[in-house]
C-alpha cells in the first residue's frame, strides 16, 4: 500500500501511478466519480487510434440495439470511454453499466471512476485501485472505512496472470488525517446476522411453523448467537484483566494515599502544578488549597522502593482504561441486543388488532399479506380498502410506485395530473392505528413517473420529467413490477385483482425497463 501526501489531484495521482494502470478509482458519491472522470479528461487521452476504433464501434454496436443509449445527460461519458477514462454508479441505466463494463474487460477502460457497489458481485479487477478518502457518509454521518469495506475494495487490486502484486493507493485529506486508516486483515469486522421482524416474517412462521420451531428460531438465530458469543467473550477478558490489576496492587502497603506514599506525593505535586497555572490562582479558595498541599508536601516520605508502586499504578491505571472500553463495548450490545421474542409478540399483537390474525389463524387480510414482501401492512390496506381497484388504472399505477420509497435530498419530479389524498388518508388512519412508521413507507414522489410510463411515454420524457437519474427511475419502475407480482399472487380468488395486477405489470415492464428483467 502507498500513501500519496498533500491532497494532490486525481491527475496528479494518475501521473504518479500511470504504471500501474488500469486502475478503479473509488469514490463516495456519484456525483464524485463524475466529477473526477471530467477532471482527468481534460488532461489524459489514454487511447490509441486503433483502440479508439474498437471502442467507437462498441458504442455503436450498443446504440443501434438501444437507441438514445446515452441521452442528453451522459454525453458526456461517451466522449470520456473514446479517451479511455469512465465512470460507474447506481444512477446510470443498466445498459450503459454493461456497456462501461464490457469495455473495462477489453482493457478499453484504464481509469474507472467507481462507487463502492463495483467491488460487490462481479468481480472486476485491477492493477491498482484508489481511494478518493476513507471516509464515507453512511446517511447520518461521515465515518471512517470499516476494515471489511477497505480490504472489500483494496482487494481488486492485482489481476492474475498479469500483475505480480497488486498496488493500494489512498489519497490522505489533509482536513481529517486521524480518519485516513491504516487497515489490518486480521481487524477485519465479522459479518453480523440480523433478523428483521416484520408483518409477513409473523404470519409466515404462524402459518408454517409450530410453536416450538418458532422459539427455537427466536432464540437461536445467528444475531443472538453472535451478541452473545461477543458478550461472553468481553467478559472472560474483563475478568482477566481485573485479576490482573489485583495481582499488581499486591505490592501497595498499608500506607499507600497517606501523606507519606510517594504515589499520593506524586499527586499531591501534580495538583499543585495545576493549581499554580490555574487562571483562577488568586482565588482564596485555591489559595488555601494550595497552602494545604505545600504543607502535606513538607512532611517526610517514608522510605520504601516507591519505583515498584509507580510502575504498578501505571500498569494498573492502562487495565483500568481497558476495562472501561470493554464495559462500553458490552454497554452498546446490551443497547443493541434484541428481545425477538418481544418484537413478535408486538408485531402479532398488532396483526390481531388489525383484523389479521385471531390467534394462530390467518383471516383474509392475514392470508393476502402472507405473499407481500414489502410494506405488507400498507399494500393490504390499499387493497382492502378497494383504493387499487376503484381507481383508474393509471392511477393505482402511480399509488403502488410509492410504496417503500424515501425520496433523497433534493429529489423532484412533476405532480401528477391527479390527488393522491386518499393513500394519505389512509396513511394517517394506519398510524393512528398504532402501526409504526417503518411499516407505513410510501411516497407521493415517483407517481408521476410510474403514471407516465403506464401511459406510453418515452424514457427520455421521464428524464424531462424529474431529476432523478436514470438507474434511480429503473429502480422504481422494477421495484413496482415486482410488487404488482405479489399482488397478482396474493389475489388469489379474485380475479378482478389478479387481472389488473397483470395488466399494470404488462403495460410496465417493456421497452428499456423490460431489459432489466431479463
Amino acid at each position: 500500500m502507498a500513501a500519496i501526501f498533500s491532497s494532490p489531484t486525481c491527475v496528479e495521482v494518475i501521473e504518479a501511478i500511470q504504471d500501474h494502470l488500469p486502475a478503479l478509482y473509488f469514490a463516495f458519491s456519484r456525483g464524485r466519480t463524475e466529477l473526477l472522470a471530467e477532471e482527468l479528461g481534460r488532461e489524459w487521452d489514454f487511447l490509441t487510434s486503433g483502440e479508439k476504433r474498437t471502442v467507437r464501434r462498441m458504442i455503436q454496436e450498443a446504440e443501434e440495439n438501444n437507441p438514445g443509449l446515452f441521452g442528453p445527460r451522459r454525453q458526456n461519458l461517451r466522449r470520456l470511454l473514446l479517451q479511455g477514462i469512465g465512470y460507474h454508479h447506481a444512477g446510470l441505466s443498466p445498459l450503459l453499466k454493461d456497456l462501461v463494463e464490457r469495455l473495462y474487460e477489453s482493457r478499453l477502460v484504464y481509469v474507472l471512476f467507481c462507487t463502492e457497489t463495483f467491488a460487490v458481485g462481479v468481480n472486476f479487477p485491477a492493477a491498482s485501485t484508489v481511494f478518493d478518502a476513507c471516509r464515507k457518509w453512511d446517511g447520518q454521518e461521515f465515518r471512517p472505512l470499516l476494515n471489511r469495506e477497505f480490504f472489500q475494495m483494496a482487494g481488486r487490486a492485482g489481476r492474475r496472470g498479469y500483475d505480480e502484486v497488486g498496488r493500494v493507493f489512498v489519497r490522505i485529506d489533509e482536513r481529517f488525517p486521524e480518519q485516513t486508516g491504516f487497515y489490518r486483515e486480521d481487524e477485519v469486522e465479522p459479518v453480523r446476522g440480523r433478523l428483521t421482524i416484520s408483518p409477513n416474517t409473523v404470519l409466515s412462521l404462524l402459518h408454517w411453523k409450530t410453536d416450538a420451531e418458532i422459539r427455537r428460531l427466536l432464540e437461536k438465530n445467528l444475531s443472538v448467537y453472535q451478541s452473545n458469543k461477543e458478550s461472553r467473550q468481553l467478559r472472560r477478558e474483563v475478568q482477566k484483566l481485573e485479576e490482573k490489576a489485583a495481582e499488581l496492587a499486591r505490592c501497595f502497603c498499608p500506607d499507600r494515599g497517606r501523606d507519606c506514599c510517594e504515589l499520593y506525593r506524586v499527586k499531591l505535586r501534580k495538583e499543585l502544578n495545576q493549581l499554580k497555572k490555574s487562571k483562577h490562582r488568586n482565588r482564596s479558595d485555591i489559595r488555601q488549597r494550595r497552602q494545604e498541599v505545600q504543607l502535606l508536601l513538607q512532611k517526610a516520605r517514608k522510605k520504601c522502593r516507591y519505583k515498584i508502586c509507580l510502575e504498578a499504578s501505571r500498569k494498573i491505571r492502562r487495565l483500568e482504561e481497558r476495562v472501561h472500553l470493554l464495559h462500553k463495548r458490552l454497554k452498546q450490545l446490551d443497547k443493541h441486543s434484541r428481545d425477538y421474542v418481544r418484537e413478535f409478540e408486538n408485531v402479532w399483537s398488532l396483526l390481531e388488532k388489525l383484523g389479521y390474525v385471531q390467534g394462530r389463524e390467518l383471516l383474509p387480510r392475514g392470508k393476502f399479506a402472507l405473499y407481500v414482501h414489502v410494506q405488507e401492512i400498507l399494500v393490504t390496506e390499499l387493497v382492502f380498502s378497494g383504493i387499487i381497484l376503484e381507481s383508474p388504472p393509471v392511477e393505482a399505477a402511480a399509488i403502488l410506485a410509492g410504496v417503500d420509497y424515501q425520496p433523497g435530498r433534493d429529489e423532484q419530479v412533476i405532480p401528477p395530473p391527479f390527488s393522491l389524498e386518499r393513500v394519505e388518508e389512509l396513511r394517517r388512519f394506519l398510524l393512528g392505528s398504532g402501526v409504526p412508521e417503518h411499516f407505513c413507507v410510501w411516497s407521493p414522489l415517483p407517481a408521476a413517473l410510474a403514471a407516465a410510463w403506464y401511459q406510453g411515454a418515452t424514457f427520455d420524457q421521464l428524464l424531462g420529467m424529474t431529476n432523478l437519474q436514470e438507474g434511480d427511475i429503473f429502480s422504481i419502475l422494477r421495484r413496482e413490477i415486482d410488487l404488482l407480482r405479489q399482488i397478482e399472487r396474493a389475489a388469489g380468488e379474485d380475479r378482478a385483482l389478479a387481472l389488473l395486477a397483470r395488466e399494470l405489470r404488462r403495460r410496465l415492464d417493456r421497452d428499456e425497463v423490460a431489459v432489466v428483467g431479463v
